[in-house]
């Protein structure tokens, strides 16, 4: 056990939200680490600074969330190649090669699909609703997986292209493919797998796409509890299984303590507390 705390927190904007700090000092319990965990609003301005400071005040390792990723990436003096990949990182710490970066949402997407949803991901296809930050996180350690495709679909093709060709930049093989939201409408397509990284429904509005594309599917929506809007309209449109992201941020929150630790906590009663927790709210 450590002689003091060692001090953690999570940056963003907002933050205060954030479940982080619930997640590790659970996880702490399981290792008797002595730590302390925070949230720490910040704005872009100030945000290399806190980080600077943070680490030669002796701090063990920030969590980073959204606006800040990308940032977090850019500042940094080594990227893991999950965080090249991504071009963001969510976790930082200060190691032998100066500030370090690496982005643990694809693994610990992959690791809530495989382990806590039982899927195989190896020669299915796969769709990602949207092409933004919370899609670059997850497309590489997917395609690591062996699917027999990806597609990436947007409300405006041009931004999954943007996406897709960078990808193929660590993925020269890859069966990745780009489309636009009505294209995918347009096509009948089926999949195995559907991710949603986008805000579909959240503005109050409906879910844009067709129901038809969810049935036999098992979709995961990248967002969770009360906002895991494309999750509850899938199971309605008859998907073959759903989940929100809270498996994912649990799991994507132990992959970073054990960067930080060396060791992996484990993550079923953690994810157990919080989902009932989120239930209560409801």
């Amino acid at each position: 056990m450590f002689l003091k705390p060692r001090e953690f927190a999570v940056l963003g904007n907002p933050v205060e939200h954030s479940l982080s700090p619930i997640i590790h000092q659970q996880f702490a319990q399981q290792f008797d680490h002595a730590i302390t965990y925070s949230r720490q609003r910040l704005e872009v301005e100030t945000f290399a600074p806190y980080v600077r400071d943070f680490f030669a005040a002796g701090g063990g390792g920030l969590n980073i969330t959204v606006p800040f990723k990308v940032l977090a990436h850019d500042c940094a003096d080594w990227l893991d190649i999950s965080a090249q990949q991504a071009a963001a990182a969510n976790t930082l710490v200060f190691g032998a090669n100066g500030l370090e970066a690496w982005n643990t949402d694809g693994v610990g997407l992959i690791n809530d699909l495989t382990e806590r949803c039982n899927l195989v991901l190896a020669a299915k296809k796969i769709l990602i609703l949207g092409a933004g930050g919370a899609a670059q996180g997850i497309i590489g350690p997917l395609l690591d997986c062996a699917p027999a495709s990806l597609t990436v679909a947007n409300r405006t093709r041009a931004k999954a292209a943007e996406l897709v060709s960078r990808t193929l930049l660590f993925y020269p093989l890859a069966d990745i493919r780009a489309q636009s939201l009505q294209e995918i409408a347009d096509s009948q397509q089926r999949f195995d797998l559907i991710i949603n990284s986008t805000s579909l429904g959240l503005d109050g509005g409906d879910v844009t796409v067709s129901p038809e594309l969810a049935v036999g599917a098992f979709c995961y929506d990248l967002s969770y509890g009360a906002a895991a809007v494309f999750a509850r309209w899938a199971q309605r449109a008859g998907a073959s299984g759903v989940a929100d992201g809270l498996g994912m941020l649990v799991e994507q929150a132990a992959f970073s303590y054990k960067i930080w630790f060396g060791v992996k906590p484990q993550t079923a009663k953690v994810y157990q507390l919080l989902a009932e927790r989120l239930n209560s709210r409801d």
